[in-house]
């Protein structure tokens, strides 16, 4: 299994890099030149991350799904004294 952890960021920063450079020898002010190195730092590593995110394997031993029939809120009868974590109504 190949780890990609932080990959996304690195991108991010090296897009940075280079959007940065591009602003000054286009002669954009510093905001500017802050402010579009942002933006492309932000997509980048939105855009690596959703890649990187297609090769990574699923946990092993969890249910990828719930099964048919599977509920997925509490049964009624259940009291509130069994709920876990202590949810329930308050008195």
């Amino acid at each position: 299994m190949v780890r990609f952890r932080g990959l996304h960021i690195v991108a991010g920063i090296v897009a940075m890099g280079v959007a940065a450079a591009l602003g000054m020898v286009m002669g954009l002010n510093n905001t500017a030149v802050f402010t579009s190195s942002c933006v492309v730092f932000v997509a980048v590593s939105l855009w690596v991350q959703s890649r990187v995110a297609k090769f990574r394997t699923p946990l092993q031993g969890l249910p990828q799904h719930l099964p048919d029939g599977a509920a997925l809120e509490r049964p009624a009868d259940l009291p509130s004294e069994q709920l876990p974590g202590g949810e329930g109504t308050a008195a």
